[in-house]
């Protein structure tokens, strides 16, 4: 019997305090919200947030409490869970380093939509409502990009109604891959690696599908050399053969 590849994971256990300052300086300054501030600026910003570093598997808010606070990741990864009316956990979105959560909530002062678990071992960096308000007040650039956001979210989500809506499985699977290799993989020699402790169930809940049926179009992917899996990874190995699923998908509706 043929045993399983594995690798080893990386340690993304992360130490109180890792949030230097040089880092929450960076974040900030390239996250959309505040890109193109001048220094000072950049500077004031930074003084109303808090780093806080969270081990895996904690909740930093759950779906329905009442918006109090924006957040950006700036070491480690965050997934965004939502309930089903089933009431099954649905994976919506895994959010690594720079990536913005609770923000658009944050601007109308409602409830989360959704609920954000620390995947891994994280460190976020996070401002209240009141705070960022005043931000958007202070700084027209930031309220043009919070707009910007608004705009940039729903079309986002309109991309993924459209394909959860039209496309066949195996184009959804190959469209979640591709923008998870994107933004959390990491580039060897033989593929992409993303490492993170994502299930079959969550990769399923991402595409609209079955862990079952997830499975087999993961099998068929392997088979044929697109892909190499092991226990909470997977090395995507012919990019343009999962680019050519999803666009042939796309071409064919």
């Amino acid at each position: 019997m043929r045993r399983k590849r594995t690798t080893p994971l990386k340690d993304d256990q992360i130490n109180l305090g890792s949030c230097s300052t040089e880092l929450r300086a960076r974040i900030l300054s390239n996250a959309p919200y505040f890109h193109g501030l001048p220094q000072p600026a950049i500077d004031a910003v930074n003084g109303l947030f808090r780093s806080v570093s969270h081990p895996a598997g904690t909740a930093l808010y759950h779906e329905g409490e009442p918006v109090q606070a924006l957040f950006l990741v700036a070491h480690g990864t965050v997934k965004l869970l939502q309930h089903s009316v089933a009431g099954d956990k649905v994976v919506l979105d895994l959010l690594s380093q720079g990536d913005s959560f609770g923000g658009l909530s944050a601007l109308r002062q409602g409830r989360y939509p959704h609920s954000a678990i620390a995947q891994t071992g994280c460190c976020v960096l996070t401002i209240t409502t009141a705070d960022f308000r005043h931000l958007l007040s202070t700084y027209p650039e930031v309220a043009l990009s919070a707009l910007d956001g608004v705009v940039s979210d729903l079309e986002a989500a309109h991309d993924v109604i459209r394909a959860l809506s039209t496309l066949p499985v195996e184009a959804r699977i190959a469209q979640v891959l591709l923008d998870l290799a994107d933004r959390l993989g990491e580039v060897h020699e033989d593929g992409i690696l993303i490492q993170s402790p994502l299930s079959q169930r969550d990769l399923a809940a991402m595409v609209a599908s079955t862990a079952a049926t997830v499975s087999r179009v993961i099998s068929s992917l392997r088979r044929r050399g697109y892909v190499d899996t092991g226990r909470q990874w997977i090395r995507v190995r012919d990019r343009s053969a999962l680019a050519s699923l999803a666009d042939e998908a796309e071409h064919a509706r």
